[in-house]
C-alpha cells in the first residue's frame, strides 16, 4: 500500500503531463543505453559492435519504454479515453443509426425516469419529518360492525395519551373545506384542526413568526391560526408583516401567528387539496359537548410512537387496552360492535391504495425499456456484420479479442448515456404533462420532481440498457472476427449462421416482452370497458356538479344555517337560482355524489322497528348501519334513477311532518328479505328519543361507493326534514 501512494504522483503526472512524462521516460532508456556502450567499448568492441550488444542486453528500447508504463498501471485509463474517441468517431460516422438509436433510448429512458420520479415521491421518499417510521394514523374500529375509522369520544383519546403507553403523543384531526374571508378575495381552502401539540409532533419549524403549542390552549377553539406558504404568497403576496393580522374561517375570527415553509404538507388525506389554514383546538369546551365516552365527535386522529416500540408491539398493546375497556365501560361497547383500536403507518395509509397501481405502471415502463434494448441490440448487430473485416484487420495487426469487445462495449455505452440524457430532458418536459392524467386522489403528487435520486435512477437505467444491448453484438463480433481471422479474411457461411441465430434469439425476446405488454394493456382494456358497461343506476349524461360548503361559526349564534330552518332556506333559495340559469333543466341537492364515496362518515347505527332474525324479535340490532344521503325532491329525476316502488320526494316533506326515506334494492332485500319494507319505519344513531322515519319508496340502486364496489346500505333522507 506504500509503495502504491508513493508511485500515486508519478501516475497522476502520466495522465496529465503524458508528453513530459514520455520524454523522461525516453532520456533515462537512453541513459542506460549510453551506459552499457560504453561498458562494452570499455572490453575492446568497436563502436557498432558495444551498440548491438547493449541493445541486445537491454532487451530493446521499445519494449523496456512498455514496462515502464505498465508497471505504472495507467494503460487501462488512457486504453479507455482511446475507446471513447474511437467511439465517438464512430457514432458520428453513422448519423441515421445514432439518431435512431439516441430517440429509441429517450423513449424507454424518458418514460421510466418519469414514471420513477413518481413512484420516488409516493412510495419510496419518506415523510418529509423527524422519524417518520413512528408517525401512525389510528383507527377506530367496530368489526363487528363491518365498520372502519369510527368516530371516537375525548376519553377515548385521554386513554391512548395516558392508558396505552405506547404514544409520545396524540392528535385528534379535523380535515376539510373552509370559506376564507380577509384576504384579497374570499375563497374556499382546504383546513385542518388539531391539538396544540400537532406541529411540535411533527417536529415542524416556522418561516415566520411561530407555531402554536401548549402555552395556547383553551378549552375550545384556539382564535390562532397558522397560513400554509402558498397562501401567504398568493393571499398577502409573501408579505412578511403578515403576522399579527385577522383572517375569518366560517366567519370566525383568526389571528394569524405563523407561515409555515415551503415545502411543509399536511401527512393525511385532504378533500380538495393541500391544507392552507391550521388551527387548534381543546376539546373539552364549545363548542364540543362533554367529555363522555358515548360522545364520539373526533374522526381521525395520529400520533407518535415511543422510541424504541415497533408497530407489532404497539398493536399488541393497544389490542389488548380495547379489550380491558369493553370489560370495564359495557355500556358504552356493543359486544356486537367488538369495538377495537388499529395502528397503522401514516405512509402506508397515505400511500397504500395506489401502491398496486403504480408499482404495475412500473414494471410495464420497465418492459418497455427492454424492448427498446432488444431493437437496439438487433441494430448494433446488423451494424457489426458490417465491421466483420475491420475485426479481422485488428486482430491481425495484433489487437486481442478482449480488448475490441471493451472498444464495442464503450461505443454502447456512449450510446445509453447519450440516450439517457435525452431521456431524462425528455422526461423533465413531459413529467408536467403526465401529472395531468393521474388521479387527483394519489398522495404526495406536488412532491414530484426530478431530484438526485431519480437522476441516479435514469443512470443506472442508462448502463444497464447499454450493457443489455451492447454485450452480446459486442461477444458475437469479436468471435466472428477472430474467426475470420484464422480464415486469413474470408467471409465463411459459419458466421452469418451463427449472426442469424443471435438475431433470432433478439427478435424472439422481443415478442415475448411485447406479447406480455400486450396481454396486460389487453386486462386493463378489458377491465375499462367493463367498468363502462357497469350500470350506475343512473344516467350521467349532461349532469354537471358543483360542491358548496356552509361555514360552522364557533358561536352557534353566528350561524344562521344552525337549525333546520336556516338550512332549508338557504337549499330552496340555491335550487331556485339554479333552475334560473339558462340550459339547467332541473337542479337538485345531495350530501354524497354517486360513485365517489364523498360522505364517508354518514354511515353510521340503525335501529329497524320490529327487525327480526330467524323470527326472533328484537328492539334494535346493533348490528345494523346505513349511509345516510341526503337529497332534494328533484334528485331522483336529475340522475333519471328508477324508482320501483313507492314516491318519491316532495316539497311537503318538511320539518314537522313524519320523517320519510327511500331505500335501494340491495337494502331491501338484506334488511327485508321476506318482508315488503313500504311502511316499515327506521331509527338512525343509538338515541331512543330521535322519531322513527318511515320508508315510502324504493329505487333501483345506485352506485354510490364506486363502479366497482358494493358499497354499505344506503337510506335517502330528504334536505328539508334531515
Amino acid at each position: 500500500m506504500t509503495r502504491w501512494l508513493y508511485k500515486l504522483p508519478l501516475r497522476i503526472r502520466s495522465l496529465f503531463q503524458k508528453s513530459r512524462v514520455e520524454q523522461e521516460l525516453s532520456d533515462e532508456v537512453r541513459f542506460h543505453l549510453e551506459k552499457l556502450i560504453e561498458e562494452k567499448s570499455a572490453n575492446g568492441l568497436t563502436a557498432n559492435e558495444a551498440r548491438y550488444a547493449a541493445l541486445r542486453d537491454l532487451g530493446g528500447m521499445e519494449q523496456i519504454k512498455e514496462e515502464c508504463r505498465d508497471m505504472r498501471r495507467v494503460n487501462y485509463i488512457e486504453n479507455f479515453i482511446q475507446d471513447v474517441r474511437i467511439g465517438l468517431r464512430q457514432l458520428r460516422r453513422s448519423p441515421g443509426f445514432t439518431a435512431v438509436a439516441v430517440m429509441t433510448l429517450a423513449l424507454g429512458v424518458g418514460a421510466n425516469t418519469a414514471i420513477f420520479s413518481i413512484v420516488n415521491a409516493v412510495l419510496l421518499r419518506s415523510l418529509p419529518y423527524p422519524d417518520p417510521d413512528r408517525l401512525v394514523r389510528i383507527f377506530f374500529n367496530e368489526p363487528g360492525l363491518g365498520l372502519r375509522d369510527v368516530r371516537f369520544s375525548k376519553p377515548e383519546l385521554e386513554d391512548l395519551l395516558t392508558r396505552a403507553g405506547v404514544f409520545e403523543d396524540v392528535t385528534p384531526i379535523f380535515e376539510g373545506s373552509e370559506n376564507l374571508t380577509g384576504g384579497k378575495q374570499p375563497e374556499r381552502v382546504e383546513g385542518v384542526n388539531g391539538s396544540f401539540s400537532y406541529f411540535s409532533m411533527l417536529g415542524v419549524v416556522p418561516q415566520i413568526g411561530r407555531l402554536f403549542g401548549p402555552q395556547d390552549f383553551t378549552p375550545g377553539v384556539a382564535p390562532i391560526a397558522v397560513i400554509s406558504d402558498g397562501l401567504w404568497r398568493r393571499a398577502y403576496g409573501a408579505d412578511p408583516n403578515v403576522v399579527g393580522r385577522t383572517i375569518r374561517i366560517d366567519n370566525d375570527p383568526l389571528t394569524i401567528i405563523g407561515v409555515l415553509p415551503r415545502g411543509f404538507r399536511h401527512p393525511g388525506p385532504t378533500t380538495s387539496g393541500d391544507a392552507e389554514v391550521f388551527g387548534a383546538f381543546g376539546f373539552i369546551g364549545a363548542p364540543f359537548i362533554p367529555s363522555l365516552r358515548s360522545a364520539r365527535v373526533l374522526t381521525s386522529a395520529i400520533g407518535r410512537l415511543k422510541p424504541g416500540l415497533t408497530l407489532e408491539q404497539a398493536q399488541a398493546r393497544l389490542t389488548d387496552m380495547a379489550a380491558q375497556l369493553r370489560r370495564d365501560f359495557p355500556a358504552d361497547y356493543s359486544p356486537q360492535a367488538q369495538w377495537t383500536i388499529e395502528i397503522q403507518s401514516l405512509q402506508e395509509t397515505l400511500v397504500g391504495k395506489v401502491r398496486p397501481m403504480l408499482l404495475v405502471l412500473l414494471g410495464a415502463v420497465i418492459l418497455i425499456v427492454f424492448i427498446v434494448s432488444l431493437n437496439i441490440a438487433n441494430l448494433l448487430l446488423a451494424r457489426a456484420s458490417g465491421r466483420q473485416q475491420e475485426m479481422a484487420v485488428r486482430l491481425a495487426l495484433g489487437g486481442s479479442p478482449g480488448r475490441l469487445v471493451r472498444q464495442m462495449l464503450t461505443e454502447s455505452m456512449l450510446l445509453s448515456l447519450i440516450g439517457g440524457v435525452a431521456g431524462i430532458a425528455t422526461a423533465a418536459g413531459t413529467l408536467g404533462f403526465i401529472l395531468r392524467f393521474v388521479p387527483s386522489n394519489v398522495p404526495r403528487l406536488s412532491e414530484v420532481r426530478i431530484d438526485w435520486v431519480v437522476l441516479a435512477f435514469a443512470l443506472l437505467i442508462s448502463i444497464l440498457t447499454g450493457l443489455v444491448f451492447g454485450l452480446a453484438p459486442a461477444l458475437h463480433a469479436a468471435k466472428g472476427a477472430l474467426s475470420s481471422a484464422i480464415r486469413e479474411g474470408g467471409r465463411g457461411s459459419g458466421y452469418s449462421t451463427k449472426t442469424g441465430r443471435l438475431r433470432d434469439v433478439l427478435i424472439v425476446s422481443e415478442l415475448a416482452f411485447a406479447v406480455i405488454l400486450m396481454v396486460g394493456a389487453g386486462l386493463l382494456l378489458r377491465t375499462l370497458r367493463d367498468l363502462l358497461r357497469e350500470d350506475p343506476g343512473f344516467n350521467p349524461t349532461h349532469v354537471v356538479t358543483a360542491n358548496t360548503w356552509l361555514g360552522v361559526p364557533i358561536d352557534p349564534k353566528m350561524d344562521p344555517y344552525h337549525s333546520i330552518l336556516g338550512k332549508v332556506t338557504f337549499d330552496r333559495e340555491l335550487l331556485r337560482r339554479m333552475k334560473a340559469i339558462p340550459g339547467v333543466e332541473l337542479a337538485a341537492i345531495t350530501s354524497s355524489l354517486p360513485t365517489t364515496n364523498s360522505n364517508p362518515n354518514a354511515v353510521g347505527g340503525l335501529a329497524i322497528e320490529g327487525f327480526a332474525i330467524e323470527d326472533r324479535p328484537v328492539e334494535s340490532s346493533q348490528n345494523l348501519s346505513a349511509e345516510r344521503i341526503r337529497i332534494s325532491p328533484d334528485y331522483l329525476k336529475v340522475l333519471q334513477a328508477t324508482l320501483l316502488r313507492g314516491r318519491s320526494f316532495t316539497e311537503g316533506d318538511e320539518d314537522g311532518k313524519q320523517p320519510v326515506a327511500i331505500i335501494d334494492e340491495s337494502t331491501a332485500h338484506k334488511y327485508w328479505p321476506t318482508r315488503d319494507p313500504l311502511g316499515r319505519r327506521v331509527r338512525f344513531g343509538k338515541d331512543p328519543t330521535k322519531p322513527w322515519t318511515t320508508i315510502v319508496g324504493i329505487i333501483d340502486d345506485i352506485k354510490n361507493d364506486g363502479l366497482d364496489i358494493d358499497g354499505v346500505p344506503h337510506i335517502y333522507v330528504s334536505v328539508y326534514q334531515d
